[in-house]
This record gives C-alpha cells, structure tokens and sequence, in this order.
C-alpha cells in the first residue's frame, strides 16, 4: 500500500500540507497549531518530531530537548536500515527506520478506518498513531541501551495516551491502534506488520519467569476491544480475535476466535484480509 509518488515527490507529506493548510482556513483558532507542527516543517520527519516532543514536554524537560533526541533518533533508525538492506536483511518488527513505520501507520489508519476522514485527522488527532509513533521513540532508547530515558517516555505515554506500551516491545509496520485507551503490551510482545488493535487490548504476561513471556501476533492479526492474549504464545498470521476474549494458547493462522474462553468459530478463508464477515462476532 504505497503512497509515495517518486524520487520528486513525497506524496503522503504533501497531501498532510494540503489537509493543514484547510484546516488553518477553516479553524481560525488552530491556525497557531497547524502552522506550528506540519506548515512550518521542512519534511515529514521534522514535523513528526515536533508532534511528539509537545506531546512528551514537562516542566523539567523542555519540547525542545525532546525534539533533538527524537530527530536523532528517527535519523540513526533510518540510517541502521539504510545499512541493513545493504547488508540484504529486511526489516523485522522493531528494527529499520521509525519515519517510515510511521507512514506505513497512517496509510493503515486512513485504509482500515472508515471514520478518519483525512492523513491530517490522524496524525494530529489519533493518539493511538501518537502513542505508538513514541512508543517506537522509546523502543530504539532501550535498544541502544538508554533503558531509563526509554522508561520515561513510557511513563509519558501512559499519562497523555492512556496506553502502556512496554519499550522493549516490537511493533512491525502499518499498524492501527484504534480508539487505544487501556491498551497494554509487555516487554517481550511482538506485533508483526498490519495488524490491528483495539481499545482495552492487553499482550500479557503470565507468571513471573524471565525471557520470553508475552504473545507473538503474526502479519494481519486483529484483536479486538478488551480482549487478552497471555503467555508466550503465537497468534498465526490473518487471525481475528473478538471482543473480550481471553487467549491462552497458540492459534493457527487465518482463525477466528470468540468468547471468554477463546473457542475458535471459524477460519478466514485463505486471502480473505480485514473485510472477513463479521457476523460470527
């Protein structure tokens, strides 16, 4: 699902410029706030960090100093995989360029969300795009070993978003989290690409041993609202799990599951993507 225009051209910045400039003409009183964060940066990646740093300020650190270590960040994570397709090892969950799983968030969000009615909406409005854009912030602190500052800013994260996004866990590419208030997911979760969850959603624990403890979601894997995945456990990939369902055991891909036990109903058909029927859930 691309959305880039060429070498000349950045399709996605341009089109969130166009949807900034309309909104500063039609809200007068957002004009300071659009302007601030899209219409007065140069690219996509300054204007994602000025976003996030006025979202993590506090009164001991200031936009500013966030700001610099979020563009640092989203500079050497780009660089890392400039290095590693060279190297031919393509992007797995929580690895490669932070700008780019961004974009591929917000081409997810605008695709799968029938109320996001712009680029614009969600990279302003959606917390759950916010979230996860810092969440991926703090995940590359932890891996280059600044596990106090990514600590922070999960704190952060917690009380502006309402989520509780461990940084040591892995998120792939194009992933929705929508409506994302009571979200949790722990340090050894990994979420691979396109997949989507929502509101209330834990990737859990069970037990106190270390390593591994937390569930595995494959590609195109949907959990829906207050539902639970426990354990060191792997959901297959095109998975749909309803809502409040409590998983505790692995699942093969393509399954639809349901109910507080987590009794399988179905099996999406092979090829069949987020437009499965719902009336089994």
């Amino acid at each position: 699902m691309s959305f880039f225009t060429g070498p000349s051209g950045d399709a996605l910045w341009e089109s969130l410029r166009e949807g900034a400039r309309e909104l500063a003409l039609r809200e007068p009183l957002m004009k300071t706030f659009v302007h601030a964060n899209i219409l007065n940066q140069p690219t996509f990646e300054r204007s994602l960090a000025s976003l996030l740093s006025l979202k993590l300020e506090t009164s001991t650190i200031l936009a500013s100093q966030w700001n610099d270590l979020v563009i640092d960040a989203l500079t050497t994570s780009a660089e890392e995989e400039e290095v590693a397709v060279r190297k031919k090892h393509p992007p797995s969950p929580g690895t490669g360029s932070i700008a780019l799983a961004c974009r591929a968030d917000l081409l997810a969000i605008k695709h799968r969300d029938p109320a996001c009615p712009s680029f614009v909406h969600a990279f302003l409005f959606y917390k759950g795009f916010q979230g996860l854009a810092a969440q991926r912030v703090s995940h590359w602190l932890w891996g280059h070993g600044r596990k106090v500052l990514a600590c922070l800013v999960q704190s952060s994260i917690s009380e502006t978003f309402g989520m509780d996004l461990h940084p040591g866990a892995k998120f792939g590419r194009g992933i929705m989290i929508d409506h994302a208030t009571g979200i949790v997911v722990g340090e050894t979760a990994v979420v691979d690409d396109d997949c989507s969850l929502f509101h209330g959603v834990t990737l859990g624990g069970t037990g106190k041993h270390a390593g591994d403890r937390h569930p595995t979601l494959g590609k195109r894997v949907t959990v829906g609202a207050h539902a639970s995945v426990l354990g060191a456990i792997t959901i297959g990939a095109d998975s749909k799990i309803g809502a409040s369902a409590a998983i505790l055991h692995d699942l093969p891909p393509r399954s639809v599951v349901v109910g507080h036990k987590g009794i399988i109903v179905g099996k999406r058909k092979k090829g069949q993507g987020g437009a499965v029927a719902m009336s089994k859930l």
